[in-house]
C-alpha cells in the first residue's frame, strides 16, 4: 500500500507541469467558444427583423347605420411575425358624419398592410305624427241674438310631438249681434307638416223666433236620416212636426224615412207660427238592377255587367267564383279573369250601400274541346265537355313526359273514359302513367289486353299498361261494332273493327283491328280512326247520313288508305294528321280531301291542335298552350 501511494505521488510530481498546461488549454477553449457564440447572436440579431404579418378588423367591413345614430368603432389590431399584438401603431384615417346620409370610408394602415371599412349612413325615415284633433263642446252651436259666445275649447295631441294645443290657429269670427251663420275654422300642423282642420258652426238667431234644421247625413244612404232642429227665441212655445206630433224642446232630432219636402211649424206664446221647410233627397233604399254576361276568350273568362240605379248611381262591383270566393272588387263593370270560370257571382253596389246579387253562367261552358297533343308520330287526344272527359291512346311510355304535364296544365284531375284505339305499344303504353296520375272510371279497348299476346299483340304491346291496370284494379271494357255509348253530353258510336285479324294472318293486325268510332256533340261529329279504316266494310254496313262528319282524325299518321267513296260520304271540314312529317303528301287521298273542301292540319307543323265545338260551329286553334285553357 505504501508503495502504491509512493508511485502515484511520483507520477503526480512528474506530470504536474503537464496538468497545468492541459487545464490552461481548456480554459482558453471555453473562452473562445463563448466569444464565438456571442458573435453569432450579434450577427443573428442583425439578420432577424420584425414585420407585420396581418391587419385584422373587428366587426364587419361594411356597416350600415341610420342618420343621427352614433357610429361606434368596432376595433382593429395588427399581428407581427413574432405573434405580438399591436394597436397603437395602426394609422386610422377617415371620418363618419352620421348626420349626413351617404357612404364613408375608414382606412386602417400599418407598414405595408391596409384595410378599408365602408360605413353607409341611411337617411332616417321620418314618421308622420298622428294628430288627435278634437273640438270640445258641439260642432254646431245656436245662440239667440245678443247672447255671448264662449269658445268651448279644443285639444290637439300628436303621437310624435305630444300636446300641441297651443299651436292651434282659429280663423273666422262670430257677431252675436247680427243674425246669421258663422263658421270658425280650427287648424293645427305638426312638426312633419301634417295638417288637420276642423270647423264649428255658430248660428245667431233673430228674435223673437227662428229655427235651424240640418241633416245628420248629407251623402246618399239607405237608412233613415235625422233632421237636427235647433230653435232660438224667447217667445218660443212649441214645434209641430210633419207627422202631427208636437214638442216644447228647443234641440230636437226628427227621423225621416223617405225623400220629400217636410214642413215644421214653430209656434210662439201668442199662437203665431213660422214655417220651416226641409227637403230630403238623399235616401235610397232601392237596390240597383243589372245583368251579366260570362264568356271565354282563348280559354280565359270575361265578365261584362250591365247595371243601373235610378237615384244614387252605381258605386262598384264585387266578382266572386261559384263558391263565393272573392275574385276582385272594382269600379269596372268588366272583369278579365286569367282562368276559365263556369259561373261568376256578381254583387252590384249603389252609392247608398244597397246591393244586388246576380249570377251568370259561362256561355261557352258547354263547349267541347278536342286536344290533339303533339307527341310526334303517335296519338294522344284529350276530349272534354262541361260534363265528362275522354282520353284516347297516348303513345309509347316515354311520351308520358309530354302528355301528363299537358293534362295537368289543362286542370284535368279525372278521366271518365280512357280508350285505346288499338293494341299497339306506341298507342297505349303511356296510358300506364295516366292511371298513375289521374282517376279513371272506365277503360275501353277493341280486344282484351290481358289475353291478347301471341294472338292480337306483339311482345311490347302489354308492357307497362297491363301491370298498371292490375295495380289500380281496373277492368277492361270491349268496344264493339254498333256499340252506342253515352259519356255525359257526348255520344260514341262504334263503326269498326268489323273483321278481326290475328298475328298469324296479318303482321300488323293491331292496325287493321283499330277501333273506328264517331263522337257526336250537339250537331257536330268527329271520326276517330286509330291506324286503319276498314273502308269497304264500313261502306257496306253504315249509311251515308251516319258517316257525314265534321272532323276526321286521319288514320296511321297520314300513311293509310281510305276509299274515295268513304271520303265523299264523310266530307270532313277539318282533317288532323298526327305525324312527324307530311306522310299524307305521298297519297292521292290528300288531293281528294282538298277537293272535298277539307282543311288539313299536321301536328308536326301546328304543334298542339285544339278544335272547339259549341254544338253547332267549330273553331280550330294551333300552337296551343294548355295553361290558357285551364279549368
Amino acid at each position: 500500500m505504501d508503495k502504491l501511494k509512493k508511485s502515484l505521488l511520483d507520477i503526480y510530481q512528474y506530470n504536474k507541469k503537464l496538468v497545468f498546461i492541459v487545464l490552461g488549454l481548456l480554459i482558453v477553449l471555453i473562452v473562445v467558444l463563448f466569444c464565438v457564440n456571442l458573435g453569432e447572436d450579434k450577427n443573428n440579431s442583425s439578420i432577424k427583423t420584425e414585420y407585420i404579418e396581418k391587419l385584422v378588423l373587428f366587426g364587419n367591413k361594411e356597416i350600415t347605420i341610420n342618420e343621427g345614430d352614433k357610429y361606434l368603432e368596432p376595433g382593429y389590431y395588427a399581428v407581427t411575425n413574432y405573434g405580438e399584438i399591436k394597436t397603437d401603431y395602426v394609422t386610422v384615417t377617415g371620418v363618419v358624419d352620421t348626420d349626413t346620409p351617404g357612404t364613408y370610408f375608414i382606412t386602417y394602415e400599418i407598414d405595408n398592410k391596409k384595410i378599408t371599412r365602408t360605413i353607409t349612413v341611411l337617411k332616417k325615415e321620418v314618421m308622420e305624427g298622428n294628430i288627435n284633433f278634437t273640438l270640445e263642446g258641439n260642432s254646431l252651436i245656436v245662440l239667440e241674438q245678443g247672447n255671448e259666445y264662449i269658445e268651448p275649447g279644443y285639444k290637439a295631441i300628436d303621437s310624435n310631438d305630444g300636446d300641441i294645443t297651443d299651436k292651434v290657429t282659429i280663423d273666422g269670427f262670430v257677431d252675436v249681434n247680427t243674425p246669421g251663420t258663422y263658421v270658425l275654422t280650427y287648424k293645427i300642423k305638426n312638426s312633419t307638416n301634417q295638417e288637420k282642420t276642423l270647423e264649428r258652426t255658430i248660428i245667431i238667431g233673430s228674435s223673437p223666433l227662428s229655427a235651424t234644421i240640418l241633416s245628420s247625413n248629407t251623402s246618399y244612404t239607405n237608412q233613415s236620416i235625422k233632421a237636427i232642429i235647433n230653435i232660438v227665441g224667447s217667445s218660443y212655445n212649441y214645434i209641430k212636426f210633419p207627422n202631427g206630433t208636437v214638442s216644447r224642446e228647443k234641440n230636437i232630432n226628427y227621423e225621416i224615412t223617405s225623400n220629400g219636402t217636410y214642413n215644421f211649424y214653430l209656434y210662439d206664446k201668442s199662437g203665431n207660427y213660422v214655417v220651416k221647410t226641409f227637403d230630403v233627397n238623399n235616401i235610397d233604399k232601392v237596390a240597383p238592377t243589372g245583368s251579366c254576361k260570362l264568356s271565354d276568350t282563348n280559354g280565359k273568362s270575361v265578365v261584362k255587367v250591365s247595371a243601373s240605379d235610378n237615384l244614387s248611381g252605381i258605386n262598384n262591383y264585387s266578382y266572386a267564383d261559384s263558391n263565393n270566393n272573392l275574385l276582385i272588387k272594382t269600379t269596372n263593370n268588366t272583369y278579365n279573369a286569367n282562368i276559365h270560370l263556369d259561373i261568376v257571382n256578381v254583387t252590384i253596389y249603389d252609392k247608398a250601400g244597397n246591393a244586388k246579387k246576380i249570377s251568370c253562367s259561362n256561355e261557352t261552358k258547354g263547349n267541347l274541346e278536342v286536344h290533339f297533343i303533339n307527341v310526334g308520330r303517335e296519338d294522344a287526344i284529350l276530349i272534354r265537355s262541361s260534363q265528362k272527359t275522354i282520353f284516347i291512346d297516348g303513345g309509347c311510355y316515354k311520351k308520358k313526359s309530354i302528355i301528363t304535364p299537358y293534362l295537368k296544365a289543362l286542370g284535368v284531375t279525372h278521366i271518365d273514359a280512357m280508350i285505346g284505339s288499338h293494341l299497339h305499344y306506341n298507342h297505349i303504353q303511356a296510358q300506364a302513367d295516366i292511371l298513375a296520375n289521374f282517376t279513371v272510371d272506365k277503360i275501353y279497348y277493341p280486344q282484351d289486353l290481358s289475353t291478347c299476346r301471341g294472338k292480337y299483340c306483339e311482345s311490347n304491346d302489354q308492357k307497362y299498361i297491363l301491370s298498371a291496370i292490375k295495380k289500380y284494379n281496373k277492368s277492361i271494357n270491349l268496344i264493339k261494332v254498333r256499340d252506342n255509348i253515352d259519356i255525359g253530353d257526348m255520344n260514341i258510336y262504334a263503326i269498326g273493327p268489323i273483321d278481326l285479324k290475328t298475328l298469324s294472318s296479318n303482321k300488323y293486325c293491331q292496325n287493321y283491328n283499330s277501333s273506328n268510332f264517331i263522337l257526336t256533340y250537339g250537331k257536330t261529329k268527329f271520326m276517330f280512326t286509330g291506324d286503319y279504316m276498314q273502308s269497304s266494310n264500313i261502306l257496306k254496313n253504315f249509311s251515308k247520313e251516319l258517316l257525314d262528319i265534321d272532323v276526321l282524325k286521319y288514320p296511321h299518321h297520314g300513311n293509310a288508305s281510305i276509299d274515295k267513296t268513304l271520303i265523299n260520304y264523310m266530307s270532313p271540314k277539318y282533317v288532323v294528321v298526327t305525324s312527324a312529317s307530311d306522310e299524307l303528301a305521298k297519297r292521292s287521298e290528300k288531293s281528294y280531301l282538298k277537293k272535298q273542301g277539307a282543311s288539313i292540319y299536321y301536328s308536326y307543323k301546328s304543334k298542339n291542335i285544339l278544335i272547339i265545338s259549341d254544338g253547332t260551329n267549330l273553331q280550330i286553334k294551333t300552337n296551343v298552350n294548355p295553361s290558357d285553357y285551364k279549368k
